[in-house]
């Protein structure tokens, strides 16, 4: 089990090698340093970075080159620091999902060799998230995944799931043309066809990983998977052969300073001098079996060591940064305290100026403000001048026509107030045409078209006699003071064509109003279809006598030619 533990840390420095790299050459450095276990001198070079970081690398280059850190120590079975350092770069969270996926996959290892399966699981499954999201990312580290998924199930004995997803990893790197992700699910699989006894195709699986081992030249990798075959080839009875591949191990690893795999490959040399009765020789390997192991202790401490020290320098370092950060604090809160008092004594100063400006304006607006008032009381007072003056004309008006409605004797008192009625409602309905403002006091004008238009349909609504009406007076105003008496005569003109006028072959009355703007007067030509002229009787003249009374108030003339008057008002407006 150890043995195969160590083969799955070497798997995982064994893909890390193979990733692109977007950073500078002491990244490219370290990859290689961390590809061929080259433990003391990576971190030793990274850790100078660590704490001193003379290159100025962002603080997400720091972080990328810390994932690499922990990619040595698992590697050096320093379990307890990777997985420290691991905690620090979750807890500062600079990484890219890309370096998170890499590093959630070397925790998983961690938790795994130390047995903590479902907290290994769980890391695996948080890389799942990223993998699936990000097709360079699945790229990247899909297969690998597959290989600790398999590992993960191997270690708890569950042999059939890890045999396929072994074979699914063998199958994706495959298609991704990585032989050696392919070669590492081959190892795998190899594991589960030896103890199936399958010891044929375990050899085939081996030899295929040591030839990428040595395209490689991972020494230490070829070196476990020599020792593999000779612990296969031990099951098959085969000694002479797995006493070969000791021997293989053995010659390919002692020129190399990677003690704790040469301390294996002694132990085993030791052991089958043992079974061949070569006792010197197997006490001998034994003894530097035993001195490698000491010496890779000792640098084990000595890594050890130094982890603590690069702690011990980096806390300190973060105390004197918090101390220099509070001092700062304390002077940033003195000078605070020293410009928020010059900015109150700057404020009321300010504040000050502001007043006595506020002062001289509110003192201007006063003024400016009585000046408007002195103003607007004349406006109304002009205002008033001006409706007394239209209200007294109109009452004289409306008195007026109840003088002359009084002489009609010979209508009924009934008749009278309707006729009443119509002329003063005829008054009113020009009122309503415009409203007393300043803006038109002084001129005040109607709409000729609007204000015909409203006395005829109030005419219509008033007999009941049909009748159809016509007007032509677009754009044509008059003054309020001219509009209003006209309106009376068109009243007394619409009633006149009611009461007397005779279409003939019984057609329906048709009334029409043409005004039209000539020069400076209005020319207005009104006319029904009544057939027949009737002489002016009492009531008729006094009709008539109201319309000639009402254009003489406006220094108007008219003439008639039977039905059709001919009506010219002088001082019209063109809007």
């Amino acid at each position: 089990m150890k043995v195969f533990l160590i083969l799955i840390a070497l798997l995982s420095s064994f893909c890390g090698f193979s990733q692109d790299s977007n950073y500078d050459e002491f990244y490219k450095t370290i990859e290689k340093r961390v590809f061929y276990h080259e433990h003391a001198k990576l971190l030793d070079e990274i850790n100078v970075v660590l704490a001193n970081n003379p290159d100025g690398y962002s603080t997400s280059e720091i972080e990328n080159l810390k994932v690499l850190k922990v990619q040595a120590l698992v590697d050096a079975n320093l379990l307890d620091e990777g997985l420290a350092l691991s905690n620090e770069i979750l807890s500062e969270n600079h990484l890219t999902p890309y370096h998170l996926t890499s590093l959630l996959i070397q925790r998983a290892l961690i938790y795994e060799i130390l047995e903590e399966f479902q907290k290994s699981f769980d890391d695996l499954s948080a890389a799942k998230v990223y993998i699936d999201k990000d097709q360079r990312i699945k790229t990247k580290y899909y297969a690998i995944w597959l290989i600790r998924m398999s590992s993960w199930y191997r270690v708890q004995d569950k042999k059939e799931q890890s045999y396929h997803l072994a074979l699914k990893a063998k199958e994706f790197a495959e298609a991704q043309h990585n032989l050696s992700k392919s070669s590492e699910a081959g190892i795998l699989l190899a594991f589960y066809h030896s103890d199936h006894k399958n010891y044929d195709e375990a050899i085939a699986l081996n030899n295929k990983a040591i030839a990428v081992g040595k395209a490689l030249n991972n020494k230490i990798s070829v070196t476990y998977l020599y020792l593999n075959l000779s612990g296969i080839y031990k099951k098959l009875d085969q000694e002479r052969l797995s006493n070969i591949y000791i021997d293989s191990a053995f010659n390919h690893i002692k020129n190399t300073d990677y003690l704790e795999i040469k301390s294996t490959s002694y132990k085993m040399k030791s052991e089958a001098s043992e079974a061949r009765q070569l006792l010197d020789s197997a006490l001998y390997y034994y003894k530097t079996a035993v001195d490698y192991e000491k010496a890779h202790n000792f640098n084990l401490k000595t890594i050890k060591i130094n982890e603590q020290t690069l702690d011990f320098e980096l806390k300190k370092e973060q105390i004197e940064k918090e101390k220099v950060v509070t001092e700062n604090k304390t002077l940033y809160k003195n000078l605070l305290l020293i410009f928020i008092i010059a900015l109150v004594l700057l404020a009321f100063l300010i504040q000050e100026i502001k007043r006595k400006k506020q002062t001289d304006r509110q003192k201007l607006i006063i003024e400016k403000e009585a000046l408007k008032l002195e103003q607007t009381v004349k406006d109304k007072t002009f205002l008033i001048h001006e409706i007394n003056h239209r209200v007294k004309n109109n009452l004289a008006v409306i008195l007026s026509l109840i003088e002359i409605q009084g002489q009609e004797s010979n209508k009924t008192t009934e008749e009278q107030i309707k006729q009443l009625h119509d002329r003063v409602n005829t008054i009113a309905l020009g009122h309503q045409l415009f409203s007393y403002d300043l803006d038109t006091a002084e001129k005040s004008f109607v709409n000729m078209e609007t204000y015909a238009k409203t006395v005829f349909e109030t005419k219509r609504s008033a007999t009941t006699k049909p009748f159809s009406y016509d007007i032509e007076a677009s754009k044509v105003e008059l003054m309020v003071d001219i509009a209003l008496p006209f309106g009376l005569v068109l009243n007394e003109l619409i009633t006149n064509s009611i009461k007397h006028a005779k279409p003939s072959n019984a057609k329906v009355l048709a009334l029409n109003l043409n005004i039209s703007l000539q020069d400076q007067n209005i020319q207005v030509i009104y006319k029904d279809n009544g057939a027949e002229f009737p002489t002016p009787q009492n009531s008729e003249a006094m009709g008539l006598y109201i319309v000639e009374g009402m254009l003489n108030q406006i220094s108007a003339s008219y003439t008639r030619e039977q039905s059709t008057f001919f009506i010219t008002i002088p001082y019209a407006k063109n809007s």
